[in-house]
């Protein structure tokens, strides 16, 4: 089973990248690309990959890549609970971010951040954030494919509610705001979908190979 705290801490503490780096770590990239892409830290992957011009994911440390090949399986399983789990982590660093910016805004004189409901809102976050962390705790790699899509559609409508708090700042290309518009799409990249033209299987742990993300880690989550 991954361990969701320590995913998760990284994610919050380091940032995306970071925590992409640890779920990837070991696995050949291959196996994290279904549709012939793969998000990867940024400068780590295989010289003879294909960068995709996106400036809002290297904004976050973060390159997509085309690489050749057959399709992988994609994340599923462990690797894709990881993942979700350095998602919650972001999401906590922008919540964070959230609350003390309705702190020092007010409205009608009072902190927007004592309005019934922004209060209701975050406590819905919270809890929310909470339970899928339960959820993911319990992850094996024999959780199918369409729970794993589940739990990212889920990360992706928590964090446009988050976003929401910055108002139009929010999308702004180099607001905070960013890493979890990001982290939707290194998950729609990453994750095996159940829909996927081929038979989703865990993804394996292998040793490194020359085609696998070759960058210092941090311990892996």
């Amino acid at each position: 089973m991954p361990d969701v705290s320590a995913c998760r801490e990284l994610g919050h503490r380091k940032g995306l990248a970071a925590g992409l780096a640890a779920v990837l770590d070991g696995l050949p990239l291959q196996e994290a690309a279904p549709r012939g892409l793969v998000a990867v830290p940024r400068w780590t992957g295989p010289a003879d990959a294909v960068p995709v011009p996106l400036p809002l994911v290297h904004g976050e440390g973060v390159e997509v890549l085309r690489i050749d090949g057959p399709a992988g399986p994609g994340l599923t399983g462990t690797r894709a609970a990881a993942l979700a789990a350095v998602r919650l982590g972001v999401l906590d660093q922008l919540l964070d971010l959230a609350v003390e910016r309705l702190r020092h805004r007010e409205f009608g004189g009072t902190p927007i951040i004592e309005r019934q409901l922004v209060t209701g809102e975050i406590a819905d976050l919270v809890t929310e954030a909470e339970e899928l962390a339960a959820a993911l705790e319990r992850a094996d790699d024999g959780v199918p494919p369409a729970v794993s899509v589940a739990w990212h559609e889920r990360l992706d409508a928590l964090g446009w509610r988050v976003a929401m708090f910055f108002g139009a700042e929010g999308y702004i290309t180099d607001h905070p705001a960013r890493s979890v518009h990001v982290a939707a799409v290194v998950a729609n990249v990453c994750v095996a979908q159940a829909s996927d033209g081929h038979p989703v299987s865990p993804t394996p742990s292998v040793s490194p190979t020359p085609s696998a993300l070759s960058v210092p880690q941090e311990a892996p989550c």
